[in-house]
């Protein structure tokens, strides 16, 4: 595994789901995960709601597919990591009590590392029956990668999800999503960015297969902290890696000229002045107090 300032290599994981099958869909993320182990990744990324699919038509339905955190399964996913040596962030449907959530888990050799419930929920698919997350668990986690903070899809729209991960020390921000067809606006300028405008690395995985009528983008990518897109896969399936450098996501200072021109990305903020936008906009629902 690469040094906290080192380099290290990120895949993400263009695969399709078979919808309310995890067991299927398990299987094929283990395959997966030692398959970009063996690569030499030290990081994988697969898509959003990639152990149950996405585009259900009620709760019951949404609810059979989804898992608990502690459902052996997850170790079957937490076993394959530690055969492959390597990190792996998997989107799926979870199940906790009473509650549904959309959710991505950080898994590595040792276990569980983290779970993010995405909290920007579109009125679309299983994220209708689903509750946001609340924000209650690390946004952001260590990893032998890097420090990986992850955000959902949807949450790709509100800038300020990523820059609450990179204020919280993500190098990498990883990205399961399940993005439609149209969605070139996203993956040809807002991922860009999003990664430009934190100084991090940003980890998008997609589909790019069929469920119940609806065609995936793809576009799966590994995009740089100066706004470049590192490697982009099209419309295959398959895992596609690039090298990141730990140390460029740390560094928040541009300096083009010593001394004449330099920029104090962070440092330079100024949040006594941005408190407009923690206001609560009047008449809006408050979807944590649904």
């Amino acid at each position: 595994m690469p040094g906290t300032n080192g380099t290290a290599r990120v895949a993400v994981a263009q695969l399709p789901s078979t919808t309310g099958d995890p067991d299927a869909n398990v299987a094929r993320t283990a395959a997966t995960i030692k398959r970009a182990g063996a690569e030499g990744n030290h990081l994988v990324v697969f898509p959003e709601c990639t152990l149950s699919g996405y585009l259900f038509d009620s709760r019951e339905e949404t609810q059979r597919a989804a898992i608990g955190i502690g459902d052996p399964r997850i170790g079957h996913l937490v076993q394959a990591c530690r055969d492959a040596s390597t990190v792996a962030v998997v989107g799926f449907l979870e199940t906790d009590g009473t509650l549904l959530y959309n959710s991505a888990v950080t898994l590595g050799p040792q276990g569980v590392l983290g779970i993010y419930r995405k909290q920007h929920l579109p009125y679309l698919g299983a994220d209708r029956f689903v509750t946001p997350g609340r924000g209650d668990t690390p946004a952001v986690v260590e990893t032998p990668a890097g420090n990986v903070g992850t955000m959902i899809c949807f949450d790709l729209r509100f800038p300020e999800a990523a820059r609450v991960l990179a204020l919280g020390g993500a190098d990498i921000i990883a990205m399961p999503t399940n993005w439609p067809r149209n969605a070139t606006m996203l993956s040809d300028h807002v991922t860009r960015v999003r990664a430009l405008e934190n100084l991090v690395y940003l980890a998008v995985a997609d589909r790019a297969d069929e469920e119940n009528g609806t065609h995936f983008h793809g576009r799966s990518q590994v995009v740089s902290p100066a706004g470049q897109v590192l490697v982009d896969a099209g419309t295959d399936e398959g895992i596609f890696s690039a090298e990141v450098k730990i140390g460029q996501a740390r560094n928040k200072k541009l300096v083009f000229i010593p001394g004449e021109y330099e920029l104090e990305i962070f440092a330079g903020r100024r949040p006594d002045r941005y408190l407009e936008i923690t206001r609560p906009i009047l008449g809006e629902r408050d979807p944590d107090r649904d």
